[in-house]
């Protein structure tokens, strides 16, 4: 075989062998195909499969979310956090401080308005919003951030740190509960949480800061007031007694601990181990232990056993000045020892004890006023900005009726002064004084003064809650005000701060008084009575009882009895003579408002009560110059008007009357006897419609008003209108049973209406 036979062959052994590789290739490409198709049919069947799966998953994904919306919100924050993890931690890109408390507070407020979506289930948290609140958590922790860095208001930090301790997430959540204090000091909300936070971890010395910032917001919070009053027990005895005074104050003693109590008594026991009743048993160096033991038999009211305890403190040392000082308190109590007492006060003060307030209170109750200014006056020269001595010089020159220099020591008082509570009670008493004055000149109380004395006592009280004479002064401008619920809350709150004080009995009669509690009135005048013996107020404010319980007689008496202690005594003078002119004792209330005018001119009210006198000793020429007088004084004289007009009318000047009438009105819509009158004046006119309508005000006005009821009964029955007039009559015997005139004319319409009944009866 040649060479190019050969070379043929093994080109086509080649080519063979390529073209069954080729065939080889192609049924493997082959199988594989079918094997692919196989596998894409079960793949097609699994899709299939979960397509279906995942649609009916979707449908109930859908049910959840269409019955429970606010989970489908949730998503919303969800997706915030996310957004918030993947901006400060995921990326590759540094982001400033400044951005990361954007990004976290943009993510800490998508919580806090899914919780703020309920405002009326303060207590209701959404379901599945807790662990996003823990997620938060995690995220400020890596973060390192602390509340303060979040750019939140203090409303939004108290929600958010009630949705971290709802998460057991304490630390933080007291975190913000401190800094929406700190941006809303006046939101106590933050505060007790955060208590209730420390109180729960033990953490009983923040506790206390705590409670005390609470305190300051709150000042009358029983709860904080208790719980931080067993905190203090036996390390802080005087924020211990301030609370303790004020729990009283509000109604709630403070029930002491059975460890408290145990302690008390072991340390009374201790000390009465060394004590004995017997001073001189006791050695030299026993002095102030002899001086507490004075004190203590003081409070259980044994005066001479204190006098012996605290004689033997001062011969065992006669530089003690607490003991020379005490010395002085019991020898005051008595009678008779206002000398050595004074004596013992000036030993103390030398020895540098404060005693300036305890002489004057000796001096004034001796009624030594002036002794008494001298010594304040004196002490204030060395010392300016001695708050209670200055407050107390003041009193004493108020009540020695120099009140333009009472007001004058307080104007020129330091500062430093007005932090005291001392200084805005005397700011308040002399506002009391101006609108007692004012009342006693136009007859009503000044109300823009009211409202300065209120402000006064509000601002002690804020100084000092535990001032009982603040919450007394508090009380009487509410009484002048007419508020006499609150009033009474305030002298609640006043008694229970200074039981014996003798103006609070006297204070709860004048009250009772005005809101028509009579028989409570004699009680508490009764009481007081006990403490002020022979003081003018006593049978001052008895008359007033008697007065008002119609027995003119006996409060002519009684308001006799202080003129006799205290002829130039304003209120009694004016009050006998208005029971002398209602009893028609007109020459007593004639010489009474005689009296009144020739001490104090610009009385008004006493002009007018001497007007009303002249009026019903039918002195009308004499009525209405005193009455113009009055009028020149103040031309908006309400009383003066409606008398003015009727003086007129009484003196035939009926076309003159209707002016000052017309002018009460104006002042006064409210004033039924200017409303009476007018209708008098429009009767005469011959005005009936108007002067019925009048009359009608009148009795609006004033539902016992019982002459505007007899003349509207008299105008029906004289027109024949025997209903309207039959009512009419009813309305006068309600007010009068025993009243002669209505019986009759009601007798007469019923007569009238019997009479009718049988004309038009169905036997006709």
């Amino acid at each position: 075989m040649d060479q190019t036979t050969a070379g043929i062959l093994a080109l086509y052994g080649i080519l063979g062998v390529t073209v069954l590789a080729l065939w080889l290739r192609h049924r493997s490409v082959l199988s594989q195909r079918d094997r692919m198709m196989n596998r894409m049919g079960d793949l097609q069947t699994n899709l299939s499969d979960t397509t279906q799966r995942l649609d009916l998953l979707s449908r109930g994904v859908d049910t959840i979310l269409g019955e429970t919306p606010e989970v489908r919100n949730l998503l919303g924050v969800h997706r915030k956090l996310e957004s918030a993890e993947n901006l400060l931690f995921d990326q590759g890109i540094a982001v400033s401080s400044s951005e990361s408390c954007a990004i976290a507070s943009h993510a800490a407020k998508a919580i806090i308005e899914k919780h703020s979506t309920e405002p009326d289930e303060n207590t209701a948290i959404l379901p599945g919003l807790l662990p996003l609140v823990v997620r938060l958590d995690a995220i400020l922790t890596e973060a390192e951030m602390r509340a303060e860095d979040l750019e939140l208001n203090g409303g939004e930090h108290r929600i958010l740190g009630e949705l971290f301790h709802a998460s057991a997430r304490t630390s933080r959540a007291a975190d913000c509960y401190r800094m929406a204090n700190q941006m809303d000091p006046e939101d106590s909300a933050s505060l007790r949480s955060l208590a209730r936070i420390q109180r729960e971890s033990g953490e009983l010395e923040t506790l206390d800061r705590t409670l005390e910032r609470l305190l300051a917001t709150s000042p009358d919070d029983l709860e904080a007031l208790a719980e931080q009053a067993a905190i203090l027990v036996g390390s802080d005895d005087e924020r211990y007694d301030r609370n303790k005074t004020r729990l009283i104050a509000l109604g709630e003693p403070l029930e002491e601990t059975e460890t408290s109590t145990k302690l008390s008594e072991i340390a009374l026991r201790a000390k009465d181990s060394r004590i004995s009743g017997d001073p001189s048993t006791l050695d030299s160096n026993d002095s102030p232990l002899l001086v507490e033991r004075a004190a203590k038999l003081i409070g259980l009211g044994e005066a001479g056993a204190a006098l012996e305890a605290i004689t033997k403190a001062i011969e065992m040392d006669e530089d003690n000045g607490p003991a020379w000082l005490l010395h002085a308190r019991i020898l005051a109590a008595g009678e008779g020892n206002s000398k050595e007492a004074i004596r013992s006060i000036r030993r103390a003060t030398a020895l540098g004890e404060y005693g300036v307030i305890m002489e004057s209170e000796i001096l004034e109750n001796e009624g030594r006023l002036d002794a008494a200014r001298a010594v304040l006056e004196e002490h204030i020269e060395t010392i300016p900005e001695d708050a209670e001595a200055r407050a107390r010089l003041s009193l004493v020159l108020m009540k020695a009726g120099s009140i333009d220099w009472a007001k004058e020591t307080l104007n020129e008082a330091p500062p430093i002064c007005w932090e005291s509570s001392h200084m805005h009670v005397m700011e308040g008493r002399l506002h009391l004084h101006d609108t007692e004055q004012y009342r006693d000149e136009y007859g009503n109380h000044d109300p823009i003064l009211l409202i300065d004395a209120l402000i006064s006592f509000d601002a002690a009280i804020d100084h000092d809650r535990e001032n009982g004479l603040a919450w007394l002064g508090r009380s009487r401008a509410l009484r002048f005000q007419g508020s006499h619920n609150e009033a009474e809350v305030a002298l609640v709150r006043a008694r229970r701060l200074i039981p014996n004080h003798t103006s609070i009995p006297l204070e709860e009669a004048h009250l009772c008084i005005e809101m028509g509690k009579l028989d409570q009135a004699n009680t508490h005048i009764a009481e007081a009575a006990t403490h002020l013996h022979e003081h003018p107020i006593v049978p001052f404010v008895r008359g007033l009882i008697a007065a008002k319980q119609g027995r003119m007689t006996e409060a002519q008496t009684l308001f006799t009895k202080v003129l006799a202690i205290d002829p130039d005594h304003v209120r009694a003078r004016l009050n006998r003579c208005s029971a002398s002119l209602l009893k028609g004792d007109l020459d007593m209330a004639l010489d009474d408002s005689d009296h009144l005018i020739s001490i104090s001119p610009a009385l008004l009210i006493a002009r007018q009560r001497r007007a009303e006198v002249l009026m019903n000793l039918a002195d009308w020429t004499e009525a209405e110059a005193e009455l113009r007088r009055i009028l020149d004084r103040r031309d908006e004289h309400v009383m003066a008007l409606v008398h003015l007009g009727t003086c007129l009318i009484a003196m035939d000047k009926a076309e003159q009357a209707e002016r000052p009438l017309n002018s009460a009105l104006r002042i006064d819509s409210t004033n039924s006897d200017a409303w009476y009158q007018r209708g008098l004046l429009y009767l005469d006119f011959g005005r009936g419609q108007e002067a019925l309508s009048d009359f009608e005000s009148a009795s609006r006005n004033d539902p016992k008003h019982i002459d505007a009821r007899l003349m509207i009964a008299a105008i029906f029955h004289e027109r024949g209108d025997t209903k309207n007039a039959s009512n009419a009559w009813r309305k006068v015997l309600d007010i009068d049973p025993q009243h002669k005139l209505a019986r009759r004319r009601l007798e007469e319409c019923n007569g009238r209406t019997v009479a009718s009944a049988k004309i038009l009866g169905p036997e006709d």
